[in-house]
């Protein structure tokens, strides 16, 4: 699972880091909250740990922003304080677990594993698929053939319409209005320059390109599945 961790201590960061990649963790570091705020909207994590006490902006705060914004991945808070009040200002602010440290990352990982598993007995709210592709709104992830995918943002829209449609086309106009929010269509090849991006990491080597260019009107993907 990819893992946003946000510490100031690049040691212990690096240390954790090594120790969750052999629970078969893919982490991602930081060293402030205002640098990890921006990677959580733009990039798709399936969990992250940040740190209580970060430079610009503090875990509780970040955790905050976050879900204000829709985010709905997991969100553990690690400190060495574990006064009440700490911990109950982190749930309050939508983190799903506060743990004091030192903890071993075998808690931290079964700690995880337990609130994916709670997660997934909701149900797949906001789900679609096509073929070996599938996207969670909700949860704001995109998975293909089980190979998460890094997707910023607004790659991330794309994809969802995309899949939303499949097999019918979806025109540059749709995109403007329903990734961008624009009422009409600009003058510019911005839709083109983002599908070329988000092809290059949609398709790993030897995997076929499911999104098929329609030329003149726009792009559907082909559900081959």
């Amino acid at each position: 699972m990819r893992l946003l961790i946000a510490d100031d201590d690049a040691r212990a960061a690096r240390q954790l880091a090594s120790a969750l990649e052999a629970f078969g963790h893919e982490p991602v570091l930081t060293g402030d909250g205002r640098t990890a705020l921006a990677l959580a909207t733009r990039e798709t994590f399936g969990a992250a740990l940040f740190e209580l006490v970060l430079p610009y902006v503090g875990g509780v705060e970040l955790t905050q922003a976050l879900r204000e914004q829709g985010l709905d991945m997991p969100i553990i808070i690690l400190s060495v304080h574990g006064e009440l009040a700490d911990r109950l200002a982190g749930l309050a602010a939508g983190a799903d677990d506060y743990l004091v440290k030192p903890v071993a990352p075998v808690e931290i990982d079964a700690r995880l594993q337990a609130i994916l598993r709670r997660a997934a007995r909701i149900g797949d709210r906001g789900v679609m698929r096509a073929g070996d592709i599938e996207v969670n709104e909700v949860k704001y992830r995109a998975v293909r053939a089980g190979r998460a995918l890094a997707l910023p943002k607004l790659e991330f829209q794309m994809l969802c319409e995309l899949v939303r449609n499949k097999n019918a086309i979806v025109t540059r106009d749709m995109f403007y209005r329903k990734v961008w929010r624009y009422e009409a269509e600009p003058a510019t090849n911005v839709v083109e320059s983002y599908i070329r991006r988000l092809r290059a990491r949609l398709n790993a080597a030897g995997e076929h390109d499911p999104i098929e260019t329609i030329r003149g009107v726009g792009y559907m993907l082909i559900d081959q599945g």
